[in-house]
């Protein structure tokens, strides 16, 4: 058999990933189409691309990529100054996939599991410091089970949720944890 060139390999591979290297979108216009943001360009189709929006100081403010109109692949947030706020991931305008949510100092606030906009799987929250702050198990967006970590005096003491606050627990509602 004949040897390929690496150059053959490198061109599989961006044909492979080719479907997540948006363009930039620089006229579009997003309304809301079946509870999900819609956005279409200049030329009133449906956006295929990365729209970056700014705040006022300049800084970013989103950086989502768009297929078809709907969100599509990351979409990545930030809040004052700049800072990353949220990275989250989407399949034909709902989340699906981790979704990273991160205090101002940049460490992990919460990660999140999403499949077909339901949560799904295991959540963890932390605190500021990067210690685990609590653990839930969703299915399908119904919580399953999870506890939360308190402080007591001078450690941590983990808390189950009782079946009554799962039961009464809204579908696709988070629990939180609050930092102490």
């Amino acid at each position: 058999m004949k040897n390929l060139s690496p150059f053959y390999y490198l061109c599989i591979a961006f044909l492979a990933f080719a479907d997540y290297a948006y363009a930039a979108v620089p006229e579009y216009d997003c309304t809301t189409k079946n509870d999900k943001e819609y956005c279409t360009g200049a030329d009133k189709k449906p956006v295929t691309g990365k729209i970056t929006k700014y705040q006022d100081d300049g800084n970013y403010l989103s950086i989502i990529n768009y297929k078809n109109g709907y969100q599509d692949g990351l979409a990545t947030y930030f809040g004052k100054n700049g800072k990353l706020k949220e990275r989250a991931y989407f399949k034909q305008g709902v989340k699906n996939g981790m979704d990273k949510v991160y205090y101002e100092n940049r460490t992990i606030y919460q990660l999140l599991n999403y499949r077909r906009g339901l949560l799904n799987g295991v959540q963890v929250y932390y605190t500021s410091k990067g210690k685990q702050l609590g653990r839930f198990e969703y299915k399908d967006g119904v919580l399953q089970s999870g506890f939360c970590m308190r402080f007591e005096g001078e450690k941590f003491k983990k808390y189950d949720l009782s079946h009554e606050e799962i039961k009464q627990t809204p579908q696709n509602q988070l629990v939180k944890c609050e930092e102490p």
